[in-house]
């Protein structure tokens, strides 16, 4: 085999082993060109050699560099822009004698990508004393470009981390600040009926709890999380006394309560939620399977499951909540009342979604409980607990 054919393989070899090392996988990128330059230095017989990058200001830094005691990747930085593009250049002749950028270094490639300077390779001399070739300056054409390349979507990746990183931080902040905003609102209307503190709260977070034992995506929960805090919006139109009244209702401040779905409804339609059902949920969150609730009687076929379980997640704080005009239920009474308004008021999947992650709260089988932490301290968890195994066997077979 000639001299000219075994050169000939060992590049093929080197440019075969130099583009494995730029496309492996891993994300340490500094790393990855560290191997490289052992990769370019061992084909061209240096024990020198350094791969530097130019930022976005123009400032060129090192990524990595083997055997140079002195390297000043600043000192000539405009002068490389001007040497022609990819193309290795025998130093000092490029610069001058006085204008190395490294001493020992022998030749040096500026790396572009189109119109973009991404940095350059440097070499030192051949161990071997042997001067450059023809040869070498073009695989060394052929190793710079994959190099820019290779540096130019390393950038580009970083910066669009970079940007990605921004909006995600923007994002949660609008997300806190909408968040803190709901809270607001969910305080405001809690405010205006004493023996309802926090109700918008619970019924926000009852209805999370269903929806993710329902296997709900975040996105979809999170709709259901803001349409059970402001569910009650329209109570901030209905006067404080009628809210607060101990005495029974009467037919028409009945009529006048329940206006509240639809005052909540016409005020949140204003706003256009990433969400979807939002308006939907919060209108008919007092519908019933039967068609025997309000606004708009509404029967089984167009009530959603959001609609459904803000239904029951609100009808359950309701009655483990003191009222004016009543004292609050037992946690048992409310889930026997809950069973005995099956396929009226109430739906059996959503029913048994509620009971099953009470359950594994109970048995504290979630990191994070919603239900539970709102219940008296009293409350005789083993006594549920045996009700619950009931409800879901019965509503599981």
């Amino acid at each position: 085999m000639s001299t000219e054919l075994k050169r000939a393989l060992y590049n093929i070899s080197a440019l075969a082993d130099l583009g494995q090392e730029i496309t492996a996988g891993g994300s340490n990128f500094q790393e990855k060109i560290q191997a490289v330059l052992y990769v370019i230095t061992g084909t061209f017989l240096t024990n020198k050699g350094a791969i530097l990058a130019c930022n976005k200001d123009g400032q060129m830094h090192i990524l990595a560099q083997r055997g140079f005691d002195q390297l000043d990747p600043g000192r000539a930085a405009e002068e490389i822009k001007a040497l022609a593009r990819n193309e290795p250049c025998l130093l000092p002749a490029a610069f001058g004698a006085d204008a190395g950028v490294a001493i020992g270094a022998g030749i040096l490639t500026p790396l572009w990508v189109r119109d973009e300077f991404a940095g350059m390779v440097l070499l030192g001399e051949k161990f071997t004393a042997d001067p450059y070739t023809a040869e070498d300056f073009e695989l060394l054409r052929i190793i710079a470009a994959q190099i820019a390349v290779a540096l130019n979507n390393h950038s580009l990746f970083r910066d669009l981390s970079a940007q990605l990183d921004e909006n995600r931080r923007l994002y949660e902040e609008m997300r806190r600040i909408y968040h803190d905003t709901l809270q607001a609102f969910a305080a405001a209307i809690d405010a205006k009926d004493a023996y309802t503190k926090h109700h918008s709260q619970r019924v926000a977070k009852y209805s999370v709890a269903i929806a993710r034992e329902l296997g709900w995506n975040d996105h979809d929960i999170e709709g259901i999380y803001v349409a059970g805090y402001l569910h009650d919006v329209g109570k901030l139109v209905i006067s404080n006394d009628l809210l607060n009244k101990k005495k029974p209702f009467t037919p028409e401040e009945v009529d006048q309560i329940k206006t509240h779905s639809t005052l909540s409804h016409t005020i949140i339609s204003k706003i256009n939620f990433p969400w979807k059902d939002v308006g939907k949920m919060i209108r008919h969150h007092h519908e019933r399977l039967d068609g025997s609730g309000y606004p708009d009687a509404l029967t089984h076929e167009d009530l959603n499951d959001g609609v459904r379980i803000l239904t029951l997640a609100d009808a359950f704080d309701a009655m483990t909540s003191r009222r004016a005009y009543r004292d609050k239920m037992d946690i048992q009474d409310a889930l026997s009342e809950l069973k005995n308004c099956l396929d009226t008021q109430f739906d059996n999947r959503i029913l048994l979604a509620f009971c099953r992650v009470l359950d594994k709260e109970i048995k504290g089988e979630l990191p994070e409980p919603d239900i539970l932490p709102h219940f008296d301290r009293d409350s005789d968890l083993s006594v549920i607990a045996a009700l619950l195994e009931g409800i879901i066997r019965e509503l599981s077979s």
